[in-house]
């Protein structure tokens, strides 16, 4: 759906943009409304997700407006060519269904499809397609000390030379602490001590997925192999590297339809003003209503064995993370009325720690003290290294 945000929110104004007098709207995007959008690829290797949401008609985007519209309750399934069915064993209220039917060791010589029977009414589906050969993938980083950043590189050879193809998917996870450990916090009544000696909120985890369209094709090279080929970077400062980083890759090859329709979306995402880039209606892919014919549907699903590889990264010794100036404690008695404590709380501060013997405890910043401030949780991830911190 972020491709499709992206589509519908720059052809047009390009358009209007070289127009004389009078914008040109095409009716195709001015009302490009409640279409099935579906987003993923059908794996027979391993868990997949499967996206369906419903496209907005261009005004609202012009309006900012930019509320998704999920398919959450559809009935989806994968369906091969001899019948058995494959139900997704959960749905999420983003739209997503999770499908992972690899323990039944799907035979990888059937051909396969996506069925999305919808709320209201119709059936689509895409067509049926055999699994796709995957080649094994490599991943490393390197240090720029010159350039100030981490960048992530993919290797892939494929001996056979079947895959020619490519294109990767990342979410990146990653671990950070507030700039000043607190040992006490307020529980709205008091200041309490933490518990165990444990700072309160001082690590978080946050994660996210990758958000453009990374694809290569080695058809006109020698042989089926890519080395070296960056696939993202972070600068020194930013806050994702200041402690422990992982990211979580998977490469899939595509047949060459599939792989043309995500360099389609990848162009009309990046190619702003380009009025001879493929429009919408030239980009619908492989999905189709079958209880309707004139019903629209955009997305493409493929078949394949995609494979998924982790880099861990302890990025302790990285240099550049400014944080910003801390102002002096401020010294609240430890016989504060609550009311006292209330308005300084509201102020946008907390308590880091108690003097006993002065009879007071310590304040400043909540944003410099509670991690939590900085969009991460203080939850540690299931597939967290144990030899990493994890509080």
């Amino acid at each position: 759906m972020k491709y499709l945000v992206k589509l519908m929110g720059m052809i047009l104004p390009a358009l209007i943009a070289v127009s004389c007098i009078v914008p040109y709207e095409p009716e195709e995007l001015v009302n490009l409304e409640d279409i099935i959008v579906v987003e993923g690829n059908i794996s027979l290797t391993g868990p997949f997700t499967i996206r369906i949401s419903r496209s907005a008609p261009i005004s609202t985007f012009q309006s900012g407006q930019r509320t998704v519209k999920y398919e959450r309750n559809a009935n989806v399934y994968v369906l091969d060519s001899q019948g058995n069915k494959y139900q997704p064993y959960n749905r999420t209220a983003d739209g997503e269904y999770l499908f992972d039917f690899s323990v039944q060791q799907p035979d990888q010589e059937l051909k396969y499809q996506l069925v999305i029977e919808s709320l209201d009414g119709n059936t689509y589906e895409s067509d049926l397609r055999q699994a796709r050969h995957s080649s094994n993938m490599e991943l490393h980083y390197v240090v720029d000390t010159l350039a100030e950043e981490l960048s992530i590189y993919v290797n892939s050879y494929d001996v056979t030379g079947q895959s020619k193809h490519y294109n990767w998917k990342f979410t990146e996870t990653w671990d950070y602490v507030s700039q000043l450990a607190a040992y006490t916090y307020f529980d709205v009544f008091e200041v309490k001590s933490t518990e165990n000696k444990r700072p309160w909120n001082h690590r978080c985890w946050n994660s996210q997925q990758s958000s453009e369209i990374l694809l290569k094709e080695t058809s006109n090279l020698s042989e089926d192999r890519i080395k070296d080929l960056k696939i993202h970077t972070i600068k020194f400062r930013d806050l994702r590297i200041t402690q422990h980083y992982l990211i979580e890759v998977t490469q899939t090859v595509l047949d060459s339809d599939a792989y043309n329709y995500l360099e389609n979306m990848r162009k009309n995402s990046n190619d702003i003003g380009d009025l001879f880039s493929p429009q919408p209606n030239e980009i619908s892919g492989n999905v189709r209503c079958v209880t309707d014919p004139d019903t629209r549907a955009i997305g493409f699903v493929s078949v394949c064995n995609s494979i998924t590889k982790r880099l861990l990264i302890d990025c302790t010794g990285l240099p550049g993370y400014v944080r910003e100036p801390m102002p002096e404690d401020t010294l609240m008695s430890l016989e504060a009325d609550i009311s006292s404590l209330l308005e300084l709380h509201s102020m946008g501060y907390s308590p880091h720690m108690i003097d006993a013997q002065a009879g007071v405890s310590h304040w400043n910043l909540t944003r410099c003290i509670d991690c939590r401030s900085k969009g991460g949780i203080p939850m540690v991830p299931v597939f967290w290294p144990i030899e990493w911190p994890w509080f």
